[in-house]
């Protein structure tokens, strides 16, 4: 979903009032994302979604609540194996003499 005009402006606003008032803070949600889950871990974390899934349409299936409730639970615990280290990236505008991340200097706002 697109953006308005003025929800972008005042998006930019809070961005530039973030920046002024607590740099750290700003730094800290414009760092690039960084994957660090192994592949491995990963993998078995689809692996477990995976097998919850199955576990939850037996459950379905056979009309069992507390089998489903299980399924449900182990797609769960597979779900956040997999999402556990993703990070979503937040781009901010840089303050004023900010050097942008590839050591160019920034554009001044």
């Amino acid at each position: 979903m697109a953006l308005t005009e003025y929800e972008r402006h005042q998006l930019e606003l809070l961005a530039e009032q973030l920046l002024q008032e607590d740099p750290r803070l700003a730094a800290k949600l414009c760092a690039p994302t960084v994957d660090v889950a192994r592949p491995a871990r990963r993998a078995a974390g689809a692996f477990i979604l995976l097998v919850g899934a199955f576990v939850l349409m037996a459950g379905i299936a056979t009309q069992l609540t507390g089998l489903g409730a299980v399924g449900f639970t182990i797609m769960a615990s597979g779900a956040y194996l997999v999402f556990r280290h993703t990070r979503l990236g937040i781009r901010l505008p840089r303050a004023k003499g900010q050097p942008a991340d590839d050591g160019s200097p920034g554009p001044s706002l």
